[in-house]
């Protein structure tokens, strides 16, 4: 997956198109197990599982969203 970085500066957000939404969902999840590992609430195999379920449910959600365009 490409890494994407996200920033919010304090202007208004521009609407997000279904898949860049679904790219700034992911890489906030991934911040968010980023920050519980860092502060010793996780552990670096926990992250990982929860990192490989998180890219299996976007892959998933990428299929849907792909067939929804197609139909």
């Amino acid at each position: 997956m490409k890494h994407r970085e996200f920033r919010y500066v304090g202007e208004p957000v521009l609407e997000l198109n279904e898949q860049e939404h679904a790219a700034f969902f992911m890489n906030f999840q991934r911040s968010i197990l980023l920050s519980l590992e860092k502060r010793n609430l996780l552990t670096a195999s926990q992250r990982e599982c929860c990192l490989l379920e998180l890219e299996k449910q976007y892959r998933i959600n990428q299929k849907k969203a792909t067939s929804r365009i197609i139909t």
